[in-house]
């Protein structure tokens, strides 16, 4: 005889399926194009419960980007490379893996589709785990003397982002086929296209 979880363990792994697979269909067709009928149908439960564990498609999505982010920022954490071109390619390489749909499909989604508060929440979200690391870079070139005096190292981060953003969304689903592309993009935005 199969002995019966109990409701609260059945509850947590009901929570953790909708979220994997909320993550899986977001991040495949963006926030607008899922619905939280069609979740709910992959998830093999009603409407009705997953809105008792998320009360709107807004706050499902925020709490799967919560998780989603935690482990970008665990993987940007643990990078060693020593030099700056090293860690920049490297953290390129996380995000085309660990995000595999357009940035700046999200990034439009949210500032159309969410609530101001939302927004702001996941703006935050986004500024720890995308931009701080690069901007900590970009702060570091700015202490040895490496970053023009006009750039400011958060304009660098974000045009880094930017660029990455842009050059990731047009590489569909197979960064690794790509994958001598990020010392090229690395060199392009550390050293532009003139010549010294």
């Amino acid at each position: 005889m199969k002995k019966q979880q109990p409701k609260n363990e059945d509850q947590a792994q009901t929570k953790k399926r909708i979220l994997k697979t909320a993550q899986q269909l977001f991040m495949e067709k963006g926030y607008r194009a899922v619905t939280t009928r069609e979740i709910a149908a992959k998830c093999g439960i009603t409407q009705p419960a997953l809105y008792y564990h998320y009360p709107d498609k807004q706050s499902l999505y925020i709490a799967m980007l919560e998780a989603f982010v935690k482990n970008i920022q665990a993987k940007i954490e643990s990078i060693s490379e020593e030099t700056i071109p090293e860690r920049l390619e490297a953290m390129l390489n996380v995000l085309s893996k660990e995000h595999p749909t357009s940035i700046m499909m999200m990034i439009h989604d949210i500032f159309v589709e969410f609530k101001e508060e939302n927004r702001r929440h996941i703006y935050m979200l986004w500024k720890k785990t995308y931009l701080e690391p690069f901007v900590h870079v970009f702060e570091e070139m700015k202490e040895d003397g490496q970053l023009r005096d006009a750039i400011s190292p958060e304009e660098a981060a974000r045009f880094c982002l930017l660029t990455m953003g842009q050059t990731m969304s047009t590489w569909g689903n197979n960064p690794e086929s790509l994958s001598g592309q990020y010392a090229l993009l690395v060199d392009l935005i550390l050293h532009g296209t003139k010549k010294s």
